[in-house]
C-alpha cells in the first residue's frame, strides 16, 4: 500500500503541520488578547483635551460669542477607558450656574465643577486637574422693544383698484424680546402677505408674523389683524406751475419751462376733490453750482392715497439776470 500510494503520506505530512500553525496562530492570538487585557486593565494618568459647553444659562443671559472652551483635563483611568475618552467621549456639558457675570464678560469656574464633570465620566474614572481652569465668554442680557408691523412689499391690486385708506393693524406694533444688540438692528416687523393674491375688494384678515431668527428673539403676538379698504381708482392730469423758493430779491429767475404735467391715480370717491391747489413742486435756488445748465424740480406737497405719482419734466432750465 504504501509502494502503491506514496501521495498520501505526502499528505499526511502537509495536514500534520498545518495542524501545527494552526494551534500556533491559536495560541498567539489568546496570548495578545489576554496581554491586551493585561495592559489596557492597568490604571493610567493622561492629559486629554475635552470640549467643555454650557446649558441652563441665568434667565436673561444670552451668550454671543462660542460659549464652547477647549480644556485639558488630567484624568486617572484604566486604559479600555482612556481609549474610550479618546476616541469617543471628549465633550462635558455644564451649568454655569456658578459663574461671573459682569460687564458682558461671563467667567466660568471649573474647578468649582469637578464633581460634575467626573459625573458624566464613566467607570472609576478620576480628575486630577484642569487647564485651564477658567473658561470666559461674552454675553448679552434680553432686552424688550415695542417694534411697529408692517407689510414687507405692496399689497398685489388688480388694475382698477388700489388702497384707498389708510392700512390698519391691530396692534400696530409688538414687544419683541431678545439681546439689544439684535433689537437695535430691527425697524419692523414684517407679516406673511404671502396669502394675499390680486386683492380686488376690502377685507379683513389675520395675519402671521415672520421671525427671522426665532431662536434668537421672540415676539409678545404671532399673528396681528390687517384691514385694507379697496376702492376703484381712476387717473387723473393736470398742469402744475412751478414754484421759486430761495430766490435773492437781486436775482431774476425764469425757467423753462415754467409748468410741469403731473400725473396721478386717486380713488374715486377722492379724485374730484383734488386739483392744482393740492400741489407744490418746486425749484431751490439755493441748488444751483455754478455751471448748471438745469434745476431739478422737488414735490414738496402732495395729498396722501395717491397712486402711480409722476411729473414731466423732472428738470427744467433756466436764466437768472440780476
Amino acid at each position: 500500500m504504501e509502494q502503491r500510494f506514496p501521495f498520501l503520506h505526502s499528505l499526511q505530512d502537509i495536514s500534520l503541520e498545518r495542524g501545527k500553525s494552526r494551534s500556533f496562530l491559536i495560541f498567539l492570538a489568546l496570548s495578545f488578547f489576554f496581554w491586551m487585557i493585561t495592559k489596557f486593565s492597568n490604571q493610567y494618568t493622561e492629559v486629554l483635551t475635552f470640549d467643555v459647553s454650557f446649558k441652563n444659562f441665568p434667565v436673561g443671559v444670552i451668550p454671543i460669542s462660542d460659549s464652547i472652551s477647549e480644556v485639558q483635563i488630567t484624568l486617572s483611568t484604566s486604559g479600555f477607558q482612556m481609549l474610550f475618552y479618546k476616541f469617543f467621549v471628549n465633550k462635558i456639558v455644564l451649568k454655569p450656574d456658578k459663574g461671573v457675570f459682569k460687564d458682558g464678560i461671563a467667567s466660568i469656574p471649573l474647578g468649582q465643577s469637578i464633581k460634575d464633570i467626573q459625573n458624566q465620566l464613566i467607570g472609576v474614572t478620576e480628575v486630577r486637574a484642569l487647564s485651564p481652569n477658567t473658561v470666559n465668554f461674552e454675553y448679552s442680557k434680553l432686552d424688550n422693544k415695542r417694534i411697529p408691523v408692517k407689510l414687507q412689499s405692496p399689497l398685489d391690486v388688480i388694475a382698477g383698484f388700489g388702497v384707498s385708506e389708510q392700512l390698519i393693524f391691530e396692534p400696530d406694533s409688538i414687544n419683541v424680546i431678545g439681546t439689544s444688540n439684535i433689537l437695535d438692528t430691527l425697524n419692523a416687523v414684517y407679516v406673511n402677505s404671502d396669502q394675499i393674491y390680486e386683492v380686488n375688494k376690502s377685507f379683513e384678515d389675520q395675519l402671521k408674523l415672520n421671525n427671522p431668527i426665532p431662536d434668537k428673539i421672540k415676539f409678545s403676538k404671532s399673528s396681528v389683524s390687517l384691514k385694507v379698504v379697496i376702492d376703484r381708482f381712476s387717473e387723473k392730469s393736470i398742469k402744475l406751475p412751478i414754484s421759486l423758493i430761495n430766490v435773492p430779491d437781486s436775482i431774476a429767475l425764469k425757467l423753462f419751462p415754467s409748468t410741469i404735467k403731473l400725473t396721478f391715480s386717486a380713488s374715486l370717491s377722492n379724485i374730484k376733490t383734488i386739483n392744482e391747489s393740492s400741489f407744490i413742486i418746486s425749484c431751490d435756488y439755493n441748488s444751483l453750482n455754478p455751471g448748471d445748465e438745469s434745476i431739478d424740480l422737488e414735490l414738496i406737497k402732495s395729498p396722501n392715497k395717491l397712486q402711480n405719482l409722476r411729473w414731466s419734466p423732472k428738470q427744467v432750465q433756466y436764466l437768472t439776470r440780476k
